[in-house]
């Protein structure tokens, strides 16, 4: 009769070996994709200095001073109001810009309004863009109403004739001498730039 072995003693380095195994294989794994960009990190906006300047009736000027090369369709230009035009403004006040209606020196458009192609592919030190009075300030979604341009007044500075416009109105007369803020920010919400800027008729 044949009996057998109950002792178990082969068992323990097999498994050893295994574990050994599996944990090799979840490093190597674990290094090749931070290797290979699976895992990938959030990239770092890039970084400018900006300064601007706004007219009422002129429209706004946007000088890239120095840093990095801008990508403009990568990116989203706001115009922010501070509290000095009305409670709430610096929060609820935020206005898009349309990119259809800024241009550079040499008057092409960052994005053609006819086809929606990029005309200025990237914003690069030393060089000044643009939103005029006229058509282009009226459609840049930085007046609330196309009867906010030419510069209008509030009813309550009275006179016969005089344009009615909100009191929140960036070109309202009342509101020169104000600060507003330019910003300039990576499509996925990081601040590349902030500007501010008082109000100039």
């Amino acid at each position: 009769m044949k009996y057998f072995n109950d002792k178990e003693s082969a068992v323990s380095p097999v498994i050893a070996i295994m574990l050994m195994l599996v944990v090799t294989i979840i490093i190597a794994a674990v290094v090749s994709g931070f290797a290979g960009g699976m895992m990938q990190t959030k990239e770092n906006a890039p970084q400018a200095s900006i300064s601007a300047s706004y007219s009422q009736y002129n429209g706004l000027t946007m000088t890239h001073n120095a840093g990095d090369s801008i990508e403009t369709r990568d990116v989203r230009v706001y115009i922010r109001p501070s509290d000095e035009l009305g409670r709430g403004q610096d929060l609820y006040g935020e206005r898009l810009i349309n990119q259809s209606c800024i241009k550079d020196a040499y008057g092409n458009y960052w994005i053609n309004y006819e086809d929606g192609t990029y005309g200025v592919m990237s914003w690069r030190p030393g060089e000044t863009m643009y939103i005029v009075g006229g058509p282009d300030l009226i459609n840049s979604n930085i007046l609330y109403d196309k009867e906010d341009w030419p510069p209008c007044y509030n009813t309550d500075l009275g006179g016969g004739g005089q344009k009615w416009c909100y009191v929140t109105s960036i070109n309202n007369q009342i509101n020169i001498g104000k600060t507003i803020t330019l910003e300039v920010v990576q499509s996925d919400g990081q601040v590349i730039a902030s500007a501010d800027m008082a109000i100039q008729p």
